[in-house]
């Protein structure tokens, strides 16, 4: 392994955590490392920094390989750019390419020539929209807490913890255990349910993450078919369309066929947010082809740029 010199490092990373992979020249996986997040919305320049350096120092360091033997790096980070005034040291003699992070979730569901629209639900909800034949593109989302991110992990945590305040005050007429299960999740007490989920909330204020992370608190009471949990993932999964069918709109007409691909951590919940996300999507654009990116997103990345090196060769 220490002999060769012909390896490609991927390092992808946004609002939640960054990854970063080592492959061959054939796309063959020879490492996987995590790290924190990059988007230097929510983390200082120098957080985001120390976790890509952390990354690929791991990813390296678990292979037992010299960064003498990358040839080539390629990144997709959302936020910030690094290439040899970080990585110059640990990689010294590599060429430097640098990919949007959307073209990244085409990636993921195998397609390297996208024609379509893109849909990141994680954290945030961002949606890429591309024509093959024209190069037109637009993009829309990514507006973070305060101004946006519906269709997010994010938004359907935080409607999750509103919906149990409702329902513990009986101010809401749905039938839902979303209190016992929010007093679950942060180990309070049903008691003193008020007091306790303020101090959580604004003594030490819950990141970004920490609430979409209550996302799949209610995504679980969804499954469950309890019925204001299902209301809620609906209306964050239609949201999700409504943003995805904004970027549609201004590229395809009805009629047309094309790719639409989704990926992020919001998808894991399965048909809860496919379902309506397909329902209301496919309402108005029936020939779409929609699916969901499942490979990692530093291996898709690595992937994609084997293809684009491939393809500038012939």
């Amino acid at each position: 392994m220490e002999g060769r010199s012909d390896l490609l490092l991927a390092l992808e990373g946004g609002g939640t955590r960054s990854q970063a992979v080592l492959m061959d020249g054939a796309g063959q996986v020879l490492q996987i490392a995590d790290s924190s997040a990059v988007n230097t919305n929510f983390v200082s320049f120098e957080q985001a920094q120390r976790a890509v350096l952390a990354a690929v120092q791991a990813v390296l360091e678990s292979a037992g390989v010299q960064g003498s033997a990358v040839s080539i790096f390629v990144s997709a980070l959302v936020g910030p750019e690094f290439g040899a005034e970080t990585f110059g040291k640990l990689c010294p003699r590599v060429v430097y390419r640098k990919y949007s992070e959307l073209r990244v979730v085409f990636a993921r569901a195998g397609i390297y020539r996208p024609h379509g629209v893109g849909v990141v639900a994680a954290t945030g909800a961002t949606t890429w929209g591309v024509r093959a034949d024209d190069a037109r593109e637009v993009t829309l989302g990514g507006w973070g807490a305060l101004l946006g991110d519906e269709g997010s992990a994010y938004a359907l945590g935080l409607l999750g913890l509103r919906g149990a305040v409702r329902a513990f005050e009986q101010r809401s007429t749905v039938p839902t255990r979303l209190v016992e299960a929010v007093c679950e999740y942060f180990g309070l007490t049903l008691e003193n349910f008020h007091e306790e989920l303020i101090s959580r909330a604004y003594q030490t204020p819950w990141s970004r993450t920490e609430i979409a992370n209550v996302a799949a608190v209610v995504t679980k009471l969804a499954a469950q078919a309890d019925p204001l949990a299902l209301r809620i993932t609906t209306k964050v999964a239609q949201d999700l369309a409504e943003l995805a069918l904004s970027a549609a709109r201004r590229l395809f007409l009805t009629g047309e066929t094309f790719d639409v691909v989704l990926a992020g951590g919001l998808i894991n919940a399965g048909e809860l947010i496919l379902s309506p996300f397909c329902q209301s999507f496919l309402n108005e654009y029936p020939l779409a082809f929609i699916q969901t990116g499942r490979e990692a997103p530093a291996i898709a990345l690595g992937r994609l740029a084997l293809y684009d090196l491939k393809e500038e060769a012939c």
